[in-house]
């Protein structure tokens, strides 16, 4: 920033008016803060990788250039259904080591009545000082790989944020808070500030589309191939009794949908996931199928 430059233009300024010296102080404050660029933090993410595993990633909201920030610890919280428990599978970055709190969800009810059919897993880590791969803004960086064991099919698994009604109740404290402690100013000197801003991006995924079974639509006497699918899929059989097929992903978000040509649907534009197929029939039916885009 070029306070000189500021500082010259402001005073420019006032030649042509009529201003105390109080007023032009807060005209180059406000010329300075003006020139302030965009926070230098982390959002959080969660990422389906596969039916049951999951990534719990950071999202750079800044350009790193070529310095690779180096990280202290971090921690979150994941809510899962009762009797739900996780996996870790790989922490970064290499050298981190973890620590899994599980929270009975009845042990926090009395804060949180929501939290009563639930368990909670307090993640936190101590990364030895590792580095993060240079990056650049919106840049997705995975911490943490975990598998959800048991194969629920109801409920879903949840990032804790901040301002939640548990993790912002007085009696907690900022202990479940999500964290992220990391030096990314390149400057000679380690200092470790947490760096955390807020969950963004996907903040849970259900587990109930999980549990539609991979079956042909029998009650239509339609099949659906290939399954799973890359750039399109074909239907056949009793195609004519169809009236629309909708395609949704495992959020209950519609990213497709279709009134006519059933024979062929084109997913060549659906990211690799899994998503539902419902296929409305002219008496009023619905079937669910369970479609694999890879």
């Amino acid at each position: 920033m070029n306070i000189q430059l500021i500082y010259n233009n402001t005073l420019n300024y006032l030649k042509m008016k009529t201003i105390t010296p109080l007023k032009m102080v807060v005209i180059l404050v406000m010329s300075m803060l003006s020139t302030k660029s965009i926070s230098q933090n982390y959002d959080f993410t969660l990422i389906q990788n596969s039916d049951y595993s999951f990534t719990v990633a950071a999202v750079s909201q800044f350009d790193s250039g070529g310095f690779a920030p180096i990280t202290q610890s971090y921690g979150f919280v994941l809510v899962l259904p009762d009797g739900v428990t996780i996996t870790i599978d790989q922490v970064f970055p290499a050298g981190t080591s973890e620590t899994i709190t599980p929270i009975p969800g009845a042990n926090v009810a009395g804060l949180d009545p929501s939290m009563a059919d639930k368990d909670l897993f307090l993640i936190t880590t101590d990364t030895s000082g590792g580095t993060l791969s240079a990056h650049g803004s919106g840049e997705v960086i995975p911490l943490v790989s975990i598998t959800v064991n048991g194969t629920p099919t109801s409920g879903e698994i949840r990032l804790l944020e901040n301002d939640s009604n548990l993790a912002s109740h007085p009696a907690i404290n900022g202990s479940l808070d999500a964290f992220m402690q990391v030096d990314i100013t390149d400057d000679s000197m380690v200092n470790f500030t947490n760096e955390f801003n807020i969950i963004s991006g996907t903040k849970s995924y259900s587990f109930d589309t999980l549990s539609t079974e991979e079956v042909e639509a029998q009650v239509l006497d339609v099949s659906l191939y290939p399954n799973p699918a890359q750039d399109e899929v074909f239907l056949r059989g009793n195609i004519n009794a169809l009236i629309g097929i909708e395609i949704y992903d495992i959020n209950g978000k519609r990213m497709l949908s279709q009134i006519e040509s059933f024979e062929r649907i084109d997913v060549s534009q659906l990211e690799a996931a899994v998503y539902l197929l419902k296929l409305e029939s002219n008496t009023g039916s619905i079937t669910t199928i369970k479609l694999v885009k890879e």
